[in-house]
């Protein structure tokens, strides 16, 4: 479907009651200082616990003794700075060929100047404010330390303007942007400052979190808070020193009216940037709720007390899905744009599909487009294509921006009321809310709370914080039925938010982490019903290079092996095939300071369904080249990086340990020479194939690179692609004018020259190529080298080659199973 104009928009704007969504208008929450939940501001220590070296130090940042604020003479660097924050800077700017005037005069004459006393400040001292201080929690910015200011043009008839000279530099170009986030009251606060810093040119970012240390009130909304850096991303020189300190004062007014960052700390310089408040909440986002027309009346809100499992100390109110988002942090507009979808749109069968859902939030969602932004879409359809089990989906996994849409189904498991509830409706109204919002949680980028140990939650590798499970966690992330005493345990306690872990990462992860369309999530999350999951957890899944260093060398392809354990003590049924077949496994990388790109494989392969039984304690094996993947080389740039995998186990995702590899720089000019030909698509193809003639540019790169870099593992690589389809009768599809004269033509093998290239390449330093080539493919090829031998005939020579390999996988230690099979094709 074409996506709509602005005109058929307009014309099918809806209101909500035509959308059944008539609880979004009559949503009412408790206000903020009402609620249970909600942290106010804090009071700060008394003077006599301060001390007199506290309370002067406090006192003269207020400026009681500050004599060069009441010295109409002096222009010091505080005090244009003050006047700065007046919004005074025209005070300080001189009448060309005049005197520089000084601060601004006060009405009625100076001040008396109080001077600093002689005596010993008696004590106890009284304070001139109570010590309360008020929230401060939100977003604020970086004020550049000058800013451009225009001047009045001159007017026809009139006195001519003198130009003003502007202080600081004539192009007053602000080419740093800085964001703070400061979490430390208001709702489910944290404890945690993030800053996100963004440098135009050379451009470069940086995210830094830090865990609040001290959270001092000195005075009347006068407040210090200092915390520790512990989580960095991208370049740390943006975002030096180890402790931050946020300051909030009180100007002119009763509330705040200043406010500062400050870097310290690790040896550095202390770092000054003067900050204005943005907004109270961390982001803006936007929800679009539209509704398939056969999906009856759908729930945008839910009365926290209309059904009696819940905490005895839970509020009674009325949530939307605004309200729940906006006390996790957003700032939420909900669009006016709600849609009815027409039956029509879902296909013959009236359910729908991830393709005809994302093919919908193409053509209604009046906020769609191709890249990252803070916006949602929300469906409500009626069933998914999977049936009744399926309950909710963040479906949106097709093309290069994922995570913008949502889906609801209301003819779905979230219906079927546990037998004996004592309010049947009630309960359907919590779920169909709960199941939305979980679902717009994954779009948030967050995961099950049962599956935080991916070592991210964002996907396996990316740079975030390792998380442990939460498998009891009354979050909306969790699920219900999963819990120690089912659903009726989880409600009972469950208070209508998110965890603090999560919590913490919706608010200070970096925010491509976050963003709807940014970065992807490995895998589609639906809310399924409890006999549509596996929670056995019987197996371990291990991710490892075979080879003792992690260390490799420039241009050196990354092979890969995946090791899957039966850790139960009964036997498993399992797909012997699955971890090399490229259907089962998703394999994340990300270079430190980079985003996780996700591998997939060039080939996928689908054979006849077949399980064997897997005794205990045993293993099945696959081995992929990951450096390259369909939509290019994912290890190409010397540095550290990440990799982590995980596998589908019709229902249970198994996930493997995070592995840290290195890869070092160019050894030789010719290694750089190389590289720019041989990181390119058809390469990878060409390497991950074993050879592809019809690509020649490629197959020209490879013999550049063996010709100048011989020394380099991935001559090795190049050899055995470059000479395999020789082993063989390569057949070739060729057209000589169209179409129409397609034909296959068969190219003539040559064995014995294919078997003498890579018998050197696989056997001259025989346990460097086995490193290089990972133990799977390596023993795989040169059995594919003897069975060409004696097909054609070469049965001697076939032979000698399989006697060589045995020794290697002996030598090796390859498993028993695998050496007895190969020393059976030597009778």
């Amino acid at each position: 479907m074409a996506k709509r104009s602005k005109s058929e928009e307009s014309k099918s704007t809806t209101t909500l009651s035509d959308t059944g969504i008539e609880e979004l208008a009559q949503a009412a929450p408790l206000r903020e200082e009402e609620h249970p939940d909600y942290v106010a501001g804090r009071i700060g220590e008394e003077t006599e616990a301060l001390g007199e070296t506290a309370y002067l130090e406090d006192t003269y940042e207020e400026g009681a003794y500050d004599e060069a604020a009441y010295d109409e003479d002096a222009v010091s660097e505080e005090a244009y700075e003050e006047a700065y924050d007046e919004g005074e800077v025209e005070a300080f700017t001189p009448v060309p060929g005049g005197p520089v005037p000084g601060f601004p005069p006060i009405p009625g004459g100076p001040l008396p100047r109080p001077g600093i006393p002689t005596q010993p400040i008696p004590r106890p001292f009284p304070r001139p404010w109570p010590g309360f201080c008020t929230v401060v929690s939100g977003r604020y910015s970086y004020v550049p330390p000058f800013q451009l200011r225009p001047q009045p043009l001159p007017q026809p008839g009139r006195r001519p303007v003198v130009p003003r000279r502007v202080p600081g530099p004539i192009i007053p170009i602000n080419l740093l942007r800085i964001t703070v986030r400061v979490d430390v009251d208001r709702y489910f606060p944290q404890k945690r400052i993030s800053i996100q810093v963004s440098r135009l040119f050379p451009h470069s970012t940086a995210h830094a979190i830090a865990r609040v240390i001290s959270d001092r009130c000195n005075g009347f909304n006068n407040r210090t808070i200092r915390a520790r850096i512990y989580y960095r991303d991208g370049n740390a020189s943006l975002i030096p020193g180890t402790i931050v300190t946020f300051t909030a004062k009180r100007t002119t007014g009763l509330g705040y009216g200043a406010y500062k960052l400050t870097l310290s700390g690790g040896g550095i310089t202390p770092r000054h940037y003067k900050l204005r408040f943005a907004s109270r909440y961390f982001d803006p986002v936007e929800f679009e709720v539209d509704r398939v027309q056969n999906a009856g009346s759908i729930v945008t809100a839910y009365n926290t007390g209309s059904h009696p499992t819940r905490p005895g100390n839970l509020p009674n109110e009325t949530l939307s899905l605004a309200t729940v988002f906006q006390r996790a942090g957003f700032d939420v507009r909900m669009s006016p744009n709600t849609t009815v979808i027409p039956t029509s749109g879902a296909g013959a069968n009236g359910t729908w599909s991830d393709a005809e859902m994302h093919n919908a939030m193409v053509t209604y969602w009046s906020r769609f487009a191709n890249r990252p932004q803070w916006a949602m879409w929300v469906l409500y359809a009626a069933r998914h294509d999977a049936g009744r089990g399926l309950g909710g989906v963040m479906f949106d996994d097709i093309g290069g921006n994922h995570r913008q849409g949502t889906a609801i189904f209301t003819d779905s498991f979230i219906q079927d009321v546990p037998p004996g509830d004592p309010n049947p409706n009630a309960w359907r109204n919590r779920m169909q809310f709960w199941t939305a919002v979980h679902e717009m949680g994954h779009a948030f980028n967050l995961a099950h709370s049962w599956q935080k140990a991916l070592g991210v939650p964002v996907a396996p590798g990316d740079p975030w914080i390792p998380l442990a499970n939460e498998p009891e966690a009354r979050s909306y992330m969790n699920y219900p039925f999963r819990v120690s005493g089912g659903q009726s345990a989880f409600f009972s306690d469950f208070r209508f938010r998110f965890s603090n872990n999560e919590l913490i990462f919706m608010r200070h992860a970096p925010r491509r982490f976050v963003q709807m369309g940014n970065s992807n999530w490995f895998e589609n999350h639906g809310f399924e019903a409890p006999d549509a999951l596996s929670q056995t957890g019987n197996w371990a899944l291990e991710i490892r290079p075979n080879r003792d260093a992690t260390a490799y060398r420039f241009l050196e392809p990354v092979t890969m092996e995946l090791k899957l354990t039966n850790t139960n003590s009964e036997p498993q049924t399992i797909d012997p095939d699955m971890l090399q077949d490229g259907r089962h496994i998703t394999v994340f990388l990300q270079r430190e300071g980079g985003p996780t790109r996700q591998w997939n494989p060039m080939i996928t392969h689908c054979h006849e369904a077949h399980e064997d039984a897997l005794a205990p304690g045993k293993s099945i094996y696959g081995a992929h080249m990951v450096s390259a993947s369909t939509d290019g080389w994912l290890v190409d740039e010397p540095g550290f990086y990440k990799l982590q995998a995980a596998v589908d186990m019709g229902g249970e995702i198994v996930v493997s340990n995070v592995l840290r590899l290195y890869v070092g720089p160019p050894d030789s000019q010719a290694e750089a020479a190389v590289a720019p030909d041989y990181f390119t698509e058809d390469v990878g193809r060409v390497l991950a194939f074993s050879g592809a003639p019809a690509l020649s540019e490629a197959e020209n790169a490879l013999r550049k690179l063996t010709e100048s870099c011989p020394g380099n593992p991935a001559a090795r690589h190049a050899e055995v692609a470059l000479t395999s389809p020789l082993l063989r009768y390569f057949k070739t599809l060729k057209s000589e004018s169209s179409r129409a004269d397609m034909a296959i033509t068969t190219a003539k093998r040559d064995v014995g020259k294919a078997a003498k290239v890579q018998s050197d390449a696989l056997l001259k330093g025989a346990d460097a190529a086995a490193d290089t080539l990972g133990h799977i493919p390596y023993f795989g090829q040169l059995r594919q080298v003897a069975a060409a031998l004696e097909d054609e005939g070469n049965k001697k020579g076939a032979a000698e080659l399989l006697s060589k390999t045995v020794t290697m996988m002996k030598k090796r230690k390859v498993l028993p199973s695998v050496i007895t099979e190969t020393e059976a094709a030597l009778k």
